[in-house]
């Protein structure tokens, strides 16, 4: 049996090192380049709350989010001042740990070589590194996945209860960070494949391995019962059915399930690339060749959570499906590892890591302009984009210190970048400013907001998600701040009292 963990050489962990500090170099450079997003506002918002008032660590089960990404993020926030920051940086420590776990997993399937550029295809994927980089649970998910995945290929091999146990814990924390993440969960059982045998099928020794998998999956669902501790748990399956039509509905809109599986690989082509993508498919042939069963556990890998969540999906979205993407780079990464002529094998490197290493300079350097999938615009553009978020949450605190009183911002939305993202940017940063959500807005300015201004003249309101003048009556501009499409221009008013206007 093959060793559990290869003999590196020196040169090997100078390769491992050297990339990882890279990695954690280049991901850092204009983190916060790309302004807030919505999903940010809200899960870095919950973290702050979380790490001022124990009593809210449990505060995303509200929405039906698991909390374990929130916590993650809450020692950040107590070393790092920019909230958004701290989130992005989280997720930059995840995704090393999907790159490290990508190499362990490419020597577990195939070799070191696979594993060395099993590495370097997850640091240098513009679908990957975009996750990296940005504040949501993304990235934690993909890099517990391929853990839960690499121990689970430990387990089949060794049938270990101390792996057994290891594998529980990482499963159980998975499960704790996102829905999606029960797919694997699910698949434990089947890293048995890698080692069936027809001869032993009905021996003590699959007996074992059951009972250890068994094990596993018990220790998991203990770990994800934490959740108990809060009266919201059942909000995870309320939100989970909006997001996903019911079993029995599945077969009944074919254009949906066709549309879904579809748009998995235009998005793993327009953010993986088609080299990458070519590589992919060349190394389904040759694993599958090479070695039968493995190569049906790796596709097994792709293909059922791929297929799971186009089934239910009422809502889909690249981000959704983003933990298919390292077993397709795992192909592309057997591939190359399989090019036995050194200089074919470099000129494929270079002609492969060629166009993502130009995507991933254009994330870097203009997150605003890189060419986003449409279904993606939202990142950039509309009422999801956060752009300004931070500049008015900033004149807003120097604003207290200016006039020695109260200051109120109204902002239009109660959960979301308004008013979450302004909290976040100010939190704890002076006494004296109130963010207040209201919606909807059925009148430019709403009677409440009139009402605070009759009696407070630092009274404000904070526009982003229905189209505005510059100039309206009862409303003084203070600051704008456009996105690529001006409609959606983020403006700050100053409420004029009416015997002002």
């Amino acid at each position: 049996m093959r060793s559990l963990f290869p003999k590196l050489t020196r040169r090997e962990w100078l390769f491992i090192i050297g990339l990882s500090l890279l990695y954690l170099l280049v991901v850092t450079i204009n983190l916060t380049k790309l302004p807030i997003f919505v999903d940010e506002a809200i899960y870095l918002r919950w973290s702050q709350i979380a790490w001022h008032d124990a009593s809210w660590r449990f505060i995303s089960l509200t929405d039906g989010k698991q909390p374990l990404y929130i916590w993650f993020v809450v020692p950040f926030m107590k070393l790092i001042a920019d909230p958004l920051f701290a989130g992005r940086m989280a997720s930059a420590v995840s995704g090393l740990g999907t790159i490290l776990g990508m190499g362990y997993l490419g020597y577990l399937l195939g070799n070191k070589r696979t594993g060395f550029f099993a590495m370097l295809l997850s640091m240098l994927s513009p679908y990957l590194f975009f996750y990296y980089r940005f504040g949501i649970m993304e990235s934690m998910l993909v890099a517990a996945s391929l853990w839960t995945v690499n121990f689970s290929v430990l387990l089949a091999r060794t049938r270990r209860l101390d792996i057994a146990l290891i594998l529980g814990m990482i499963a159980g924390l998975t499960i704790l960070v996102k829905s999606s993440a029960m797919f694997f969960l699910i698949l434990i059982p089947f890293a048995y494949t890698l080692e069936f045998q027809p001869k032993t099928i009905f021996t003590k020794r699959t007996a074992s391995y059951l009972g250890l998998a068994l094990i596993s999956i018990f220790l998991a669902a203990v770990i994800y019962n934490v959740q108990r501790l809060s009266p919201w748990m059942h909000m995870i399956g309320a939100k989970n059915s909006f997001f996903t039509v019911p079993l029995q509905e599945i077969f009944m809109e074919p254009a949906r399930l066709i549309n879904n599986f579809l748009d998995v690989w235009r998005w793993q082509l327009h953010y993986s690339t088609w080299p990458v993508f070519l590589l992919f498919l060349y190394g389904i042939y040759l694993l599958l060749k090479k070695n039968l069963l493995t190569g049906l556990y790796a596709l097994g890998l792709l293909l059922a959570p791929v297929i799971g969540t186009v089934a239910v999906a009422r809502l889909f979205a690249p981000r959704y499906i983003i933990y298919a993407t390292p077993f397709v780079l795992l192909f592309a990464s057997y591939a190359l590892a399989s090019i036995r002529s050194t200089k074919i094998r470099i000129l494929t490197t270079i002609l492969v890591f060629l166009t993502p290493s130009l995507l991933i300079f254009r994330l870097i350097s203009d997150p605003i302009n890189y060419p986003y999938h449409a279904v993606d615009g939202g990142y950039v553009n509309g009422w999801s984009a956060g752009n300004g978020t931070k500049q008015i949450a900033d004149w807003a605190v120097s604003r207290v210190g200016e006039v020695g009183e109260g200051v109120t911002v109204y902002t239009e939305g109660t959960f979301g970048i308004l008013p979450h993202g302004m909290e976040l940017y100010a939190d704890g940063r002076v006494d004296g400013l109130s963010i207040i959500g209201i919606y909807p807005v059925d009148e430019i300015p709403p009677t409440e907001v009139v009402e605070t201004a009759r009696t407070n003249p630092e009274t404000y309101l904070l526009m982003n998600n229905t189209p505005t003048e510059d100039e309206l009556p009862g409303l003084k501009l203070i600051s704008k701040f456009s996105k690529q499409d001006p409609i959606y221009t983020m403006r700050l008013y100053q409420v004029l009292p009416p015997d002002l206007e």
